[in-house]
């Protein structure tokens, strides 16, 4: 039952998030709910600053079995209050590191049902890109509520 009101919170909490973005109730209301019912594949954002692409050309070497990622707020991100970090976990050197953030239209939403307790599971999808010597990295994650 716990977990029916948890969902409930986070369809309303993203519902208002679309709602002020433009969409009208029952557009943000439907959208908000395949959001939570179905999975959402996000490419990161912020993958080409620091020295990500280094850390992803490093990732590229272990299985994806043994890679395992969390998305965690950054709510004193001096660019956005609302950032989440993705966190790629190394298994088998037990390390772990930040590969990129949530792009910020998705982020809004999902910021305040992370702050709200509800858990949010994410998954490596894949490191895309890369394919000539000009071409970077990417991240290819899946968030489900």
């Amino acid at each position: 039952m716990r977990q029916i009101t948890n969902v409930r919170k986070a369809v309303c909490t993203m519902a208002n998030q679309l709602k002020k973005a433009g969409y009208t109730l029952s557009e943000a209301f439907r959208k908000a709910w395949q959001r939570v019912k179905l999975t959402m594949k996000v490419r990161a954002a912020g993958v080409t600053a620091e020295n990500r692409q280094e850390r992803l050309g490093f990732l590229r070497k272990f299985k994806p079995e043994d890679l395992g990622v969390t998305l965690e707020r950054e709510p004193d991100n001096r660019y956005d209050s609302n950032a989440i970090q993705i966190v790629v976990h190394i298994r088998p050197i037990h390390k772990r590191t930040v590969v990129g953030y949530v792009p910020r239209a998705l982020a809004e939403g999902l910021a305040k049902v992370i702050d709200m307790g509800i858990q949010v599971k994410a998954s490596l999808m894949g490191i895309i890109g890369g394919y000539s010597y000009k071409e970077t990295l990417g991240v290819l994650i899946d968030i489900a509520i």
